[in-house]
């Protein structure tokens, strides 16, 4: 009878123990996840020719979407896809038009959180390119 109610009382104690855990997780994920919403700007270095693009991302009940723009307007808000964040690193695709030709192509971007910033690259591996690019949240986003 003994052994039934110290096994009880341990089963509680391990489901107690686990849903704590979960939570606290989940607190920091928010967290986490928190640091990269909102609206950024992006400079990107294609071998001394810079880029300028824009864009934001949101949370949303299924993860996450958001659009990017460029600074001229050569396009303009271009749905993200497949974005993904894991605590520290925000990849996501896009299809937009590319130099040279300015024909349309797969950008996957893979960025790393680091203070305020984004540092990372975005490529185009239809053309071979990988560029530099780091990205700073604009304020009061």
């Amino acid at each position: 009878m003994i052994k039934r109610s110290c096994l009880f009382i341990l089963a509680i104690v391990i489901i107690w123990a686990g849903f704590c855990a979960t939570l606290h997780l989940h607190c920091q994920d928010t967290a986490e996840v928190g640091k990269i919403l909102g609206d950024w700007e992006m400079e990107v270095d294609a071998g001394g020719e810079y880029f300028y693009l824009s864009f934001f991302i949101e949370k949303t009940d299924s993860g996450f979407k958001g659009a990017i723009s460029e600074s001229s307007g050569f396009f303009s808000e271009v749905p993200l896809e497949n974005i993904e964040f894991d605590g520290s690193h925000l990849r996501f695709e896009t299809n937009i038009p590319t130099p040279p030709d300015g024909y349309e192509n797969l950008v996957k971007a893979d960025l790393e959180l680091a203070e305020e910033k984004l540092e990372g690259t975005l490529s185009v591996e239809s053309l071979g390119i990988s560029a530099p690019a780091t990205a700073t949240k604009k304020d009061g986003s």
